[in-house]
């Protein structure tokens, strides 16, 4: 153990990469907040979201994409032979909980010195300059939940043993919608196709249409809706309800929460809306292992006609499902490919499944 938790009070904890990993890492983060005086360094992109809940500075306004991280790398390396000022550190430590993909926030950091201690996930040469380095890589080749990744690295280098809830109640951010009245329909999320995380927009329709179900079905897009046109061309059902305005997500929250069932891939808005209802969560590029939602029960798995089910139940008897198929190049950094392999569901299974969570939910 590098670190003496008992000598350190303020951290500060990198966390400047999107909404849905801002989202996935915020139990963690509250529980750490209990416990220490946290700092989020944020960027633009997820500040919005954190600065509700935690101390929080912006240190960029985006994250690297992955050509811009491999840029970064070799122009940063120059850094290992820099000489920064002496300065009197403003934090006990960095937590780094992204590790060389965000090297040029940590290197900012250093080169402020701006902590006393740093840990963080293996960054290759630049463990040097860390009073701790996880021999792993959660992000991208973890096998297990990337929350477990950040417990096993607080636990090696602070010695603490931090308690991550699987589910927090959100309801008081919730922004009611004026005239949204509505409750026990569907919530259908068609974006992310583009992404390679879901299903195109063709197949959501294919699923919808085969759905055996009576009630409402409410369709939500990404910000400024690309996919809502290319989906009517194939929709035949008169139970349809699109969401044909840019809500925030406190907004759109409120929506999912009075709804019986989310369906969507998995990205950041997925890993928001998901949390206050039973959802079934497509994962096309994403490792599933790392980013499926959090639950201290376990996952039972089955695969059907080479599609791979999960399920759970997390500590508040919320359901949770997610559906991938298993190849060998995942993940692939949202580049994708012409095949779509991660994407070839069989869409009889998949109404099975969404068939029988709707059912089966008490709704709100």
């Amino acid at each position: 153990m590098p670190c003496d938790h008992q000598e350190i009070r303020r951290i500060l904890i990198n966390k400047t990469d999107r909404i849905g990993d801002a989202v996935v890492t915020l139990p963690l983060l509250l529980e750490l907040n209990k416990v220490f005086d946290v700092t989020v360094f944020s960027s633009r992109y997820n500040d919005f979201f954190l600065k509700e809940f935690l101390h929080t500075e912006i240190a960029v306004d985006k994250p690297l994409e992955f050509s811009g991280v491999i840029r970064m790398l070799f122009r940063r390396f120059l850094f290992l032979f820099e000489k920064s000022k002496e300065t009197l550190p403003k934090y006990d430590m960095y937590l780094d909980l992204d590790g060389i993909k965000e090297l040029n926030v940590f290197l900012k950091v250093k080169e402020r010195k701006l902590c006393k201690y740093y840990v963080s996930f293996n960054m290759g040469i630049w463990n040097l300059f860390l009073q701790y380095s996880h021999p792993g890589y959660s992000v991208l080749f973890s096998r297990k939940h990337i929350l477990d990744s950040y417990k096993d690295l607080i636990k090696a280098a602070l010695g603490v043993n931090v308690d991550i809830p699987d589910y927090i109640d959100l309801s008081s951010k919730m922004v009611p919608v004026e005239g949204f009245d509505r409750a026990g329909f569907i919530l259908v999320n068609i974006g992310g196709a583009e992404k390679f995380r879901g299903p195109s927009p063709d197949k959501y329709a294919e699923i919808i249409n085969r759905l055996d179900f009576n009630g409402e079905i409410v369709v939500m897009d990404e910000i400024g809706r690309p996919h809502i046109e290319e989906f009517k061309k194939h929709i035949n059902k008169n139970n349809i309800t699109y969401l044909n305005k840019d809500y925030s997500v406190w907004e759109l929250l409120f929506i999912a929460s009075k709804s019986k069932l989310y369906v969507g891939a998995d990205s950041g808005i997925t890993q928001l809306l998901q949390i206050p209802v039973n959802a079934f969560i497509f994962f096309g590029t994403g490792s599933p292992q790392v980013w499926k939602p959090y639950s201290k029960n376990v996952y039972v798995k089955k695969k059907i006609k080479g599609t791979i089910i999960e399920e759970t139940r997390n500590s508040q008897g919320i359901t949770k499902k997610i559906a991938y198929k298993p190849v060998w190049c995942r993940p692939c950094f949202d580049l994708g490919c012409r095949e779509r392999r991660c994407l070839g569901f069989d869409v009889s299974l998949i109404v099975q499944e969404i068939e029988s969570m709707a059912l089966s939910s008490c709704g709100s």
